[in-house]
């Protein structure tokens, strides 16, 4: 072998050393970016798996157990021994754990009780979603289907009555009012720069803070039909508050209207008998 081709044999099996440090800094960099898209998928495939299995398992489970209790409920219903037998064993349980109860409680607000604990607000929502089921004769076998064909627990619970309403009904109901108010106007290039065209005329969250003079300086913009929502639903509350606390206020004023007329009626009536 010839000193030309042992030189071509070493250049083409040993690494090449360079001393540009940019060509490092590039390297370096594509490698960091090629890290990052493979830590940030990977996140992105435990997130998808968690939403299908442990997120959407942790409900499932919960409606199952709910699907329990309620079943159980049916079970005491008849004037069978084993019906008997279980009423007397949820009494002889309830008092064990010395829970107190009105004699206008549900068996169904009892049962959540016993097996929920006593977190008044989870066993108020969970009694609430059975006994609507009750009232609707769901099946047992159908109590999971029920709870997620109807928005899950919280959804229900706000709609326990007619006059009840979900977060998004409160702020669809809001938004109209909203949209025909007129507080001033805020502007800036700042903002400007921010605005998505396709979205003029909608409503959005401005995050501000108060100045001694009045004005407010804003620090953020909230693109979150979820905050949307909930701040309109807030509103909503707001509003609902001052509206009832007018209509109490006029109804004690007619009160009071009537009877100030009723009195002046009674002396007018007693001036004139002794005349």
């Amino acid at each position: 072998m010839n000193a030309t081709a042992t030189a071509t044999s070493v250049a083409t099996t040993q690494p090449v050393v360079s001393n540009d440090s940019s060509a490092t800094a590039t390297n370096m960099g594509a490698q960091g970016i090629t890290v990052t898209i493979q830590h940030i998928e990977s996140l992105v495939l435990e997130r998808e798996m968690w939403e299908q299995n442990a997120y959407r398992t942790s409900n499932e489970q919960l409606y199952a157990l709910l699907g329990k209790c309620y079943g159980y409920y049916k079970a005491l219903g008849g004037d069978s021994d084993e019906a008997k037998a279980l009423r007397n064993g949820l009494d002889s349980y309830i008092n064990t754990r010395t829970y107190q109860f009105a004699k206008s409680t549900h068996t169904i607000t009892k049962i959540v009780k016993c097996v929920f604990g006593v977190d008044r607000r989870r066993v108020s929502a969970y009694s609430i979603v059975l006994r609507s089921a009750l009232a609707k004769n769901i099946s047992t076998m159908d109590i999971a289907a029920y709870i997620r064909d109807n928005g899950g627990v919280e959804e229900i619970r706000l709609a326990k009555s007619s006059t009840g309403k979900s977060p998004k009904e409160k702020a669809q109901a809001t938004a109209t009012v909203v949209d025909g108010n007129d507080l001033g106007t805020v502007g800036s290039a700042a903002l400007s720069a921010m605005l998505d065209s396709g979205k003029v005329g909608s409503n959005t969250v401005l995050i501000g803070t108060w100045q001694a003079n009045g004005t407010v300086v804003v620090r953020a913009v909230v693109e979150s039909d979820t905050a949307l929502t909930a701040a309109l639903a807030s509103h909503y509350a707001s509003v609902k508050e001052q509206a009832d606390k007018a209509a109490k206020a006029a109804k004690e004023k007619e009160a009071a209207d009537a009877a100030k007329s009723a009195i002046d009626a009674a002396a007018t009536s007693a001036t004139v008998t002794a005349q």
